[in-house]
């Protein structure tokens, strides 16, 4: 059971009704924010928690035993301490996240609620919304290599092997025209045809790279979409550069990339259906000897 501060004890026992929500943010590179739901800055925990517009955290899932409890944190974008281009910069990845529950009459009567890390993080229509996932996330995370048909290699590390500084792969081009926010026309370029730039990166200047959704043609312009909407807003005659994505498969190792020798998956390991399928008297082919032969 947990033991509560004894002066917040007294006011929950005694009906109180001066209670809030805090969140301390602590991000990657050290920066600390905090937040409250209350109308009025709020000095707890040696730190300052100011009101955020439209903040809100969902009640968190919570279990017996290692199950992480996860939650959503939301806020409305009005706050200069939380910029779409430090949620597209991926500032916020990673971020350690603490929720503290607060008598504003008494902040030093406080209880911390739960901690964890940011997760997934996006924005949309003027809104931050982060999944908060608990301690024991962690142990979800893959270890090691997982046997997949496809490839576990990042396009162009050493495992990879393949040089996407050759113009094969990587491209120069100026916007023709911006159709959406993430949405702009190019030039297309000789030999590359659609889906060459599927999953592969847009960068602009020295912004952070965004992942290139999908890469169609349609006579001498290519349309690109990205998955969202870089820092630097796009504009007709900017300067950008692409790299050609992989959907890890052996075919587009091979086909795209000559580099089949270095293919990281198992392209020729059975499937579901063969793995959990049972011998029959009809198959002819119980005696024993190899099913790949």
């Amino acid at each position: 059971m947990r033991e509560l501060d004894a002066e917040l004890a007294a006011s929950l026992a005694s009906g109180c009704t001066t209670l809030c929500r805090c969140v301390r943010l602590t991000r990657i590179d050290g920066q600390v924010l905090g937040f409250t739901d209350h109308d009025a800055p709020l000095a707890m925990d040696g730190g300052t928690f100011l009101p955020a517009d439209g903040f809100e955290a969902s009640q968190e899932s919570a279990a017996l035993g290692p199950a992480a409890g996860e939650w959503d944190l939301r806020a409305a974008l009005t706050d200069d301490r939380i910029t779409q281009g430090d949620l597209l910069a991926g500032r916020y990845d990673g971020a350690e996240v603490e929720t503290f529950l607060v008598d504003w009459q008494s902040p030093s009567a406080f209880e911390r609620l739960s901690s964890g890390t940011l997760g997934e993080v996006t924005s949309r229509d003027g809104l931050f919304q982060a999944e908060v996932r608990g301690p024991f996330a962690a142990f979800d995370r893959v270890r090691g290599r997982v046997f997949s048909a496809r490839c576990d290699a990042e396009l162009g590390d050493a495992r990879c092997g393949v040089n996407l500084g050759q113009p094969a792969y990587t491209t120069e081009a100026t916007i023709d025209a911006v159709l959406e926010p993430h949405v702009f026309l190019i030039a297309a370029p000789s030999g590359q045809a659609k889906g060459h730039f599927d999953g592969g990166a847009f960068q602009q200047g020295t912004d952070n790279p965004v992942r290139i959704r999908a890469h169609s043609v349609d006579g001498s312009l290519a349309r690109i979409t990205l998955w969202q909407a870089p820092v630097t807003p796009l504009e007709a005659g900017a300067e950008v550069t692409l790299k050609a994505g992989c959907d890890k498969s052996f075919a587009t190792c091979k086909a795209r990339f000559a580099n089949g020798i270095n293919f990281r998956g198992f392209p020729y390991m059975p499937g579901d259906d063969f793995a959990l399928s049972n011998p029959a008297n009809s198959d002819g082919n119980l005696d024993g000897g190899s099913l790949g032969s």
